[in-house]
């Protein structure tokens, strides 16, 4: 799914909005998370600003100055870090996902070796559980077209979503699922918004049998995000949760 430029800019303006009540901006509070980041030994997922090559890497300390992060062992990576303006960082703390920008980054020493040293963030995406939490649209309403890794093309439906991913039920003799398997350029047609394309690691399979003796069903996680669809996909679960509330009224 690609957005002309002028549709792009308009989402990305919304999408600071959007996300406003997630922000944490105070500073004593950024340097706390990032504290439990490093005595967590969380992980993060490193990407330069305009480009679609990450890497994970390890919050070394925070200090006065900014926080410490390790040296990526590729060297173009390196020189791709080092010379762009922003680097964008997501990490999860007890299940909540942190993801912010900061830059640039300069090579220093820690602990006797080589590492970046990025400035402290001036603002944190904070996402808790609730956002995170699965939906189940309803029955028939909510499919995904799958690419699977042999090259095959099915269609799934959709059993839950979140914001952090979802589970689909398949017929089995069609799909060949692995757990650590990345599909991508999966697509869903989210209803009143429009088609989403999103990038599925499977996490975990299960039978279905209940549902049908060659169902199978994988637990699946978003893998890297466009802020775009992030936006489209809690605008979606927003609008189940309005839904489920009118019905829970509507029955009283």
């Amino acid at each position: 799914m690609n957005d002309s430029p002028a549709h792009s800019a308009a989402d990305v303006a919304d999408i600071d909005g959007y996300y406003d009540k997630f922000y944490v901006h105070d500073a004593d509070e950024i340097r706390h998370h990032l504290q439990r980041l490093v005595g967590e030994h969380c992980a993060l997922t490193v990407h330069a600003e305009g480009s679609n090559d990450s890497m994970a890497t390890m919050l070394l300390r925070v200090d006065t100055s900014g926080f410490w992060i390790d040296v990526p062992n590729n060297r173009a990576l390196l020189d791709a870090w080092m010379a762009a303006t922003t680097l964008r960082f997501e990490g999860s703390l007890n299940r909540a996902a942190l993801r912010f920008p900061s830059g640039p980054a300069r090579l220093g020493v820690h602990g006797d070796r080589p590492a970046l040293q990025v400035p402290i963030p001036t603002r944190v995406l904070y996402l808790q559980r609730r956002e995170f939490m699965r939906r189940e649209p309803p029955a028939g309403t909510l499919a995904c077209h799958l690419h699977l890794i042999d090259g095959q093309e099915v269609d799934a439906t959709i059993r839950d979503i979140g914001g952090g991913g979802l589970a689909v039920v398949a017929i089995r003799s069609m799909v060949r699922f692995q757990v650590g398997d990345v599909l991508m350029g999966c697509r869903i047609e989210l209803p009143d918004i429009g088609e989403v394309e999103v990038d599925l690691q499977i996490r975990h399979i299960l039978n279905r049998g209940h549902i049908g003796h060659d169902a199978l069903q994988a637990g699946c996680e978003f893998v890297n995000l466009s802020p775009v669809v992030q936006r489209k996909l809690f605008r979606y679960l927003l609008q189940l949760d309005r839904d489920q509330l009118a019905r829970r009224r509507r029955d009283e």
